[in-house]
């Protein structure tokens, strides 16, 4: 077992060097980025629209009798 030397006691008010760069590092937090989220919300409309007008040209060829 080693013998820890004394250290003095830290104030309350400052922080430690380590945690103040483990927050950094690693924020608990995940930073938004809106132009992906905004460019798959694009994508998906366009793909609702061109599935929702195949089956409506669809429907209407199959009432012509085509």
């Amino acid at each position: 077992m080693k013998i820890r030397p004394y250290k003095p006691p830290i104030s309350p008010t400052a922080k430690p060097f380590r945690a103040v760069r483990r927050l950094q590092r690693n924020p608990t937090y995940m930073p938004i980025k809106i132009g992906p989220v905004i460019n798959t919300a694009v994508i998906v409309g366009i793909s609702a629209t061109a599935t929702m007008s195949g089956f409506i040209f669809g429907f209407l060829m199959y009432i012509a009798g085509l």
